[in-house]
């Protein structure tokens, strides 16, 4: 025996029921059904109260259980969960203001977490990985040289993180030479004042010389003003050399970090290490600060201060630039970027408001919903702050990307809105609110749920990622994803059964009188019957149903879109508009870089940015200094010993983006010289170590070289040491993460255990990481959309059709992001996971409709395209909206949110309304 499924349902008696075949079941067509009962109202397509009888053994099974037979497993979840949402509805409906009232009663109540806020704005911790290899060759660096490093004797080299600083770069506005009398008296005047009582706090002062990092009790020294101060013409005379240039006491000192675009006398290239300077275009100022304890709050306030004077200073200067940066700087832009987004969140939330309002709006007063548009946008509001008081009162800390959030979400809580809409628009007017709000969540629940199960997939596989940034945004943001379906099948549907009473009856939208007959509950049984008579002469999928409520957009994309689009020719120019696509996005997916550079920490155009753009036009010849630490004792007296480290110094010094031997340090190469010297060979162990500490490491200009010596506890053997190569000519990002790459695989290299490390490495790591993590997650997410999908979709074909579009969208979207010049990067990730979650939402509400519609493919393709082709429009329109303001953003990181999206929404656009529908079309279930 066959059994049947629900065709369509009236508001009487009148019916029709398909077979599992899909053709009409009646007594002609097939005779082993000759009753059809009804028992009381018919609820929606899977309603128990629908009843057929088998006249050979009297035998009847309901509607339900008869789908679940027909249609198999996947059928089964599908109509369950419409039967369930029906049955939710019919409770809104009858208890609207409970409903109504309780999800703000909750948000209020979860509001006391904003009691509890934290932020963080340490960028080391936000956008460096987690658990990147740096952090860790960090603390063993730290722990092997623990005896022999503290900020009371230390040079900048050797200090294993940057701590806290102050820097500050001298311009002219012509770019003339900075090494001229009246440029200099002023960085002077400015470098006087630093070393100045500056009070902090209340009446309590502080002298640089107290707070400084220190070298023999005095603080690292400008070698620049050094040589200025003590001898002005020590500048005119061609005294001052690069990149080393001897001071007045003999000693010599550092000027590669100082001076910046030098020109020399000589006209080849440099040669030595004291070669005559002509001039320089820049000159910068370095203040190191101590950072343990009680003086890394103290620094930061001087830090604030001195900056504040500087700018005081330098404000009415001529022909002069003067630009700062302190190690608070990163921290204070990320503070700045949060208030200017929040500053810009109500300009958004008005643009939405006026959208939406009109979105809803038509050309009948009763059937204009523009206080359901506000509902949506309180809806997403409510969910916004429940998702913050949650994680505000459980202690995660809101970081600055954090503030796309609000965005987010209102964009795609207003596309499930719009969904409830268009369900809603598709019932029949005549019926009571209680049947229009049990049909209109039957309708829908399968499009908001699919997506709200796969955008919290995406963002519980964000969750796991190994940048906080990540980790931190798709944790407030997957919650938010879930108190925005909650609130919405709650709060808005309950907005809805009021806003359905006021239709019914016959109100005005804004003055809320009566301004026509109330809508009749139950159609005449004539009226129905000659509807009926007409729709079995065509196909319902293009067929209005009676009482149904249409918009313009609608029956655009019914009558005229779906169409046009399903013409033969029409499908084959989008196949190769498709394949020109998809090429042109393979070609930027292979030209994608890597990284996420200071100057994108900042924000656009301010004072950071002008000083950061300097730096890596200027200063990035001569850092960072790397060290390779030999981690265990060896037997540094021995000639096979000295040769292995002097080799594997010698890979790096040999690369291109290290400076050559003449720039690197090694206190092994400068004792083997000191002993040459003393006349001293085949040397034994004792010998050798006697002399290193009792001669050697005393020596003035050889004192450093006791922060790279670690000694045992009998002073008889070295633990273990380091050495120093400088950095050369990083100027991209693919300079450094080349520099870092070289420098690890050399020290893998080495016959000795071995690590490479600097503190850039820290933020270096992310190029390494970026492109794993991304593939994981992005792998991750798609395969679970995939599992979603095959259980919430009742085709396997629409179900592959979802994940072959969404991983189109994502190439689309990383391809065309390199265009737009985009890298690769901890915050384009967090984009491509929101990538995720918005393709699906396009690609599930069309397949969820197709697969809802009956007949012929190009039937079901046109009633899918009727049904949520405007909620799709929609949708789309309130995101870009939402994100619209992202673009004026100062921040790199918002505006990234922006491009991406951008990209996601005009490709799932394309998906969604114009490719899937062809491939549907072609390859679609039939039935």
């Amino acid at each position: 025996m066959k059994l049947g499924i629900i065709r369509r349902f009236l508001p009487s008696t009148s019916y029709s029921i398909l077979n599992a075949d899909g053709d009409d079941l009646d007594e002609k067509s097939d005779p082993e059904y000759s009753v059809v009962q009804v028992n009381g109202h018919i609820d929606d397509q899977t309603t128990t109260d629908v009843q057929i009888l088998d006249p050979d053994n009297n035998n009847s099974e309901t509607t339900r259980e008869i789908c679940c037979k027909s249609c198999g497993p996947l059928d089964c979840i599908d109509h369950r969960l419409r039967h369930l949402f029906a049955a939710w509805g019919r409770i809104v409906a009858r208890h609207p203001w409970p409903i109504l009232l309780l999800p703000i009663l909750v948000t209020i109540g979860l509001s006391v977490g904003f009691r509890y806020v934290t932020m963080e704005t340490n960028q080391e911790k936000i956008y460096t990985p987690q658990n990147g290899k740096a952090k860790t060759e960090r603390k063993i660096v730290d722990d092997l040289f623990s005896s022999v490093s503290w900020e009371d004797h230390a040079t900048p080299a050797r200090l294993t993180e940057l701590g806290r600083y102050i820097q500050i770069i001298f311009t002219t506005d012509d770019d003339q030479n900075v090494l001229i009398s009246a440029l200099l008296d002023k960085a002077s005047d400015v470098h006087q004042m630093v070393l100045d009582h500056i009070t902090i706090s209340g009446n309590v002062s502080y002298r640089y010389e107290n707070l400084c990092i220190k070298w023999h009790d005095s603080c690292l020294a400008n070698t620049v003003l050094t040589l200025y101060e003590d001898n002005e013409d020590y500048f005119t005379d061609n005294n001052i050399s690069y990149p080393y240039s001897f001071l007045p006491d003999g000693n010599v000192g550092f000027l590669g970090a100082e001076l910046g675009d030098v020109e020399l006398w000589m006209e080849d290239e440099i040669e030595t290490q004291f070669s005559p300077v002509k001039s320089a275009k820049t000159f910068r100022l370095l203040y190191y600060l101590k950072s343990e304890g009680e003086f890394d709050e103290i620094n930061s306030k001087f830090e604030s201060f001195v900056i504040k004077r500087v700018r005081k200073m330098s404000a009415d200067w001529e022909d002069v630039n003067v630009v700062t940066f302190t190690s608070r700087t990163p921290d204070d832009e990320v503070k700045a970027a949060t208030y200017e987004m929040i500053v810009l969140f109500p300009i958004a939330a008005a643009l939405l408001l006026i959208f939406t309002v009109g979105s809803c709006m038509t050309k009948d007063p009763v059937r204009s919903k523009p206080w359901l548009a506000i509902a949506a946008l309180v809806s997403t509001l409510l969910a916004m702050l429940s998702a913050l008081g949650v994680m505000f009162f459980v202690g995660v800390p809101f970081v600055d990307m954090v503030v796309a959030m609000p965005f987010i979400i209102i964009g795609r809580g207003l596309d499930d809105a719009f969904i409830m809409l268009a369900a809603w628009r598709q019932t029949d007017t005549n019926l009571p609110v209680e049947r229009r709000m049990s049909l209109t969540l039957a309708d829908s629940v399968m499009s908001i749920t699919a997506t709200t199960v796969t955008d919290t997939l995406a963002f519980t596989v964000g969750s796991i990622s190994s940048f906080v940034s990540v980790r931190t945004f798709c944790v407030y943001t997957g919650l938010a994803v879930v108190f925005d379906y909650i609130y919405q099948i709650t709060f808005f549907a309950a907005c809805m059964v009021f806003s359905g009473r006021r239709e019914a009856a016959g109100r005005h939208c804004f003055t809320m009188k009566r301004i026509q007959k109330p809508y009749a509950i139950v159609a005449k049984q004539d009226e129905v019957t000659d509807f009926v008579s007409k729709m079995d002469k065509q196909p319902d999928n293009t067929t209005k149903s009676y009482g149904q409520e249409d918009h313009a957009f609608m029956t655009f994309f019914r009558n005229y879109f779906g169409p046009f689009i399903l013409n033969p020719c029409m499908k084959v120019i989008v196949v190769f508009i498709y394949l020109g696509y998809i090429g042109v996005a393979i070609w930027g997916c292979s030209m994608v870089e890597q990284g996420l550079t200071e100057q994108d920490l900042v924000r656009q155009g301010s004072e950071a940015s002008k000083f950061l753009d300097l730096k890596y036009k200027y200063f990035k010849t001569y850092e960072p200094a790397v060290s390779l630490v030999i981690k265990t004792e060896q037997n540094y007296w021995e000639a096979e010993t000295q040769e292995i480290i002097e080799r594997t110094l010698s890979k790096l010094e040999e690369d291109k983006h290290f400076h050559d031997s003449s720039m690197t340090i090694s206190w092994l190469h400068e004792y083997k010289r000191f002993l040459e010297l003393v006349g001293i060979s085949n040397i034994t162990k004792d010998l050798f170590m006697s002399i290193l500490r009792e001669q050697f490491l005393l020596i003035p200009a050889f004192e450093p070289f006791q922060l790279d010596i670690v000694f045992d506890e009998t002073n008889t053997s070295i633990k273990s040491s380091r050495y120093f190569v400088l950095g050369k000519d990083l100027f991209t990002s693919d300079d450094e993460k080349a520099m870092m790459l070289k420098a690890r695989q050399v020290a893998k290299d080495c016959e000795f255990d071995a690590i490479a490390y600097s503190p850039a490495f820290i933020y270096f790591d992310q190029f390494v990481a970026v492109i794993p993590t991304t593939v994981q997650n992005m792998v991750i997410a798609i395969g679970s959309i995939l599992c979603v999908s095959f259980l919430l979709i009742p085709s396997a074909t629409c179900c592959v059709c979802v994940t072959i579009s969404v991983v189109s969208i994502l190439v689309g979207v990383i391809g065309y992001m390199t265009f737009w010049n985009v890298n690769l990067h901890s915050v384009s990730l967090l984009t491509l996971i929101l990538s995720v979650g918005f393709s699906v939402d396009y690609t599930i509400h069309i397949t969820s409709a197709y697969v809802s519609a009956r007949g012929r493919r190009r039937d079901r393709v046109i009633r899918a395209l009727y049904s949520v082709g405007m909620p799709i429009i929609q949708g789309s329109l309130s995101t870009m909206f939402a994100i619209f303001i992202c673009a004026f953003s100062s921040h790199y990181g918002i505006r990234v949110f922006f491009k991406s999206l951008t990209l996601v929404n005009l490709f799932g656009i394309a998906h969604g309304l114009v490719f899937l529908p062809v491939i549907l079309s072609v390859l679609g279930p039939s039935q």
